[in-house]
């Protein structure tokens, strides 16, 4: 989980997903130890481009069809083609700039829960 840590704790402060994307990403906690995020993207809406520094556990709740860009606008294709089951659990490693778009006329919902100190 922490193999881009190098690389991640030098991303731009104003780029982590609650600066440049507060619209879509709530804190419901953080601790010198974690953060929970909230992460919201309306239908229709696209996310302003961010980054997340921390690895994290990620609860999908909801999870309407979406395209991922990276930080240039190119998409980034996903994990799986299958309509996966909800609730989906992900473990991910810090996340380099990216937004996503809702085609869908359900919003994308989760639950992120980021560990600052799993990697210094």
């Amino acid at each position: 989980m922490c193999s881009n840590w190098t690389e991640a704790k030098s991303w731009p402060v104003e780029q982590d997903a609650v600066n440049a994307a507060p619209d879509n990403h709530r804190v419901l906690l953080e601790t010198d130890d974690l953060r929970v995020l909230e992460v919201t993207v309306r239908p229709g809406e696209r996310e302003k481009v961010h980054h997340h520094r921390w690895p994290s556990v990620m609860v999908v709740t909801q999870r309407p069809s979406y395209k991922n860009y990276d930080k240039e606008g190119k998409e980034i294709p996903p994990a799986t083609s299958a309509a996966p089951e909800l609730p989906i659990v992900a473990r991910l490693p810090a996340q380099a700039a990216h937004a996503i778009n809702v085609l869908d006329t359900l919003p994308f919902k989760a639950i992120r829960v980021e560990f600052k100190r799993l990697c210094q």
